[in-house]
């Protein structure tokens, strides 16, 4: 019987490869592919993916571990999935979360469907997460560590689950990178991707303003008693939550509480404005649906990456939608953003949901 086939997604990166050698050392047949999702014209080692030098990494830990690597195109469902629903999402006063989208419809659907036709039953990535089979289906653990990364995969399904590896969920940042040192890794001491791949030079407001010129209008800034204070150069340049860039009050500082899309308006009130105590969300992922029924579902939901788990309750609506109530008022809780929920003890996740507005 052969080896079981593996297509390792390897961004360049030292996470990536480091999983595509680990299992390599686990017995599977693996296969290395960079995928090509832009046009990138960044520096080299820029602190994001998918700059120019970011093919010829990948080649060379692919080499390094002795296994075949491929550069495929998968510029148009990336335009199509993250960059133009990145676009869409800032034009209608949403805040988007695009390596949630690259993670739901391209690594996880493109390349899966890429990884059928090569008899691979599985898709490798360097998340920090764990992921558990079990006889009732795939359970998606956060990381024990900093790193931990399961809030980035908490909007998978759990048919795209069945298919995920996380070699990384048990490692933290030091030991990945001394495994790459191990396995002779030319990308053990690369520095670390931050930026939004496609968001070259740092600034998404001047990447906007190039993939759909005139989408900045300037617009009125309405305090909270609804009188204009101010005018804005286009809502795009704005999220819930925001302070740079807006008139302070008499009393201090003013923070985005609300972007209209509609009047191409945007509302500022003061800090405890921002306060919410639940939220409604489109449909929901729910990876382990039966922990949701006709009672609210007690668990702790993440308004954002990297927001502290709150402990709160979760209707199913009807048509799959949450509403969620929050035992602490959240700040900042803004559309567009995934919240993730968790179980009671803040490690399982249990699915994820996009927040429409706050409530």
């Amino acid at each position: 019987m052969g080896k079981e086939r593996v297509i390792a997604a390897m961004s360049g990166g030292v996470d990536s490869a480091v999983a595509a050698g680990l299992l390599c050392e686990n017995g599977y047949d693996v296969v290395g592919v960079t995928m090509k999702m832009y046009s990138p014209r960044k520096p080299a080692h820029a602190k994001s993916c998918c700059g120019v030098d970011d093919f010829d990494d990948a080649r060379r830990s692919a080499a390094v571990l002795g296994i075949p690597h491929y550069v495929l195109d998968f510029e148009e469902t990336f335009r199509k999935n993250v960059v133009d629903r990145f676009v869409e999402d800032y034009a209608t006063a949403r805040t988007p979360n695009p390596c949630v989208a690259c993670n739901n419809f391209v690594k996880l659907g493109t390349l899966a469907a890429y990884a059928d036709r090569l008899g691979a039953r599985y898709v490798a990535t360097g998340h920090y997460a764990r992921l558990e089979r079990r006889e009732d289906g795939p359970h998606l653990f956060r990381s024990p560590h900093a790193k931990d990364q399961a809030y980035a995969l908490a909007g998978l399904t759990q048919a795209q689950l069945e298919r995920l590896l996380l070699p990384l969920g048990g490692l933290d940042k030091a030991a990945t990178r001394e495994h790459a040192r191990r396995l002779g890794l030319p990308v053990h001491d690369k520095p670390e991707s931050q930026d939004i791949c496609f968001v070259e030079g740092g600034d998404y407001r001047e990447t906007l303003e190039r993939l759909r010129p005139g989408m900045h209008r300037p617009g009125d800034v309405i305090g909270a008693d609804g009188e204009r204070v101010g005018r804005h150069d286009g809502i795009a340049d704005y999220t819930i939550g925001q302070r740079a860039r807006l008139p302070a009050g008499d009393d201090g500082p003013r923070y985005v509480t609300r972007i209209d899309a509609a009047t191409n308006t945007i509302v500022i009130g003061r800090e405890e404005e921002l306060l919410a105590g639940g939220a409604l969300t489109e449909p929901a992922n729910l990876i382990r649906p039966e922990r949701f029924g006709s009672a609210p579902a007690p668990l702790l939901a993440m308004v954002r990456y990297r927001a502290e788990p709150v402990r709160s309750a979760a209707t199913l609506q009807p048509d799959r939608s949450l509403a969620l109530r929050f035992e602490t008022p959240q700040r900042a809780v803004t559309p567009g953003q995934l919240v993730a929920l968790l179980d009671l003890d803040g490690l399982e996740v249990l699915g994820a949901a996009t927040i429409a507005s706050a409530a």
